[in-house]
């Protein structure tokens, strides 16, 4: 686990009022089984990590168990880092790479 990266995430969520107690327990805290964060916190939660990591998360990622703690977001974002280490790629670079294999095969 980062620590860098868990500070970050604690303090996302105490910059919000949430109650997440000490580092150590904030790190296993279910925050989508306890309702602590709304749909839409949730979804700024994630842009906030895309933004300010220049990482983009897959549908895996999102699915991944260790998505709902601090602990295990920490883990996910610093894989996202090793993946995407060349830096945030744009929806549009995407759909582009997209449209040009569907035309090659």
């Amino acid at each position: 686990m980062n620590a860098e990266i868990s500070d970050w995430l604690v303090e996302w969520f105490r910059s919000r009022g949430k109650s997440i107690g000490a580092v150590e327990e904030a790190l296993q805290v279910d925050y989508l089984q306890s309702g602590l964060l709304t749909s839409l916190e949730i979804v700024e939660l994630v842009a906030g990590i895309e933004d300010h990591y220049g990482v983009q998360f897959s549908e895996a990622d999102m699915q991944d168990a260790r998505f709902s703690t601090i602990g295990g977001m920490s883990e996910l974002v610093a894989a996202a880092r090793g993946r995407d280490q060349g830096g945030p790629r744009s929806f549009e670079s995407e759909s582009s790479r997209s449209d040009e294999q569907t035309r090659a095969g």
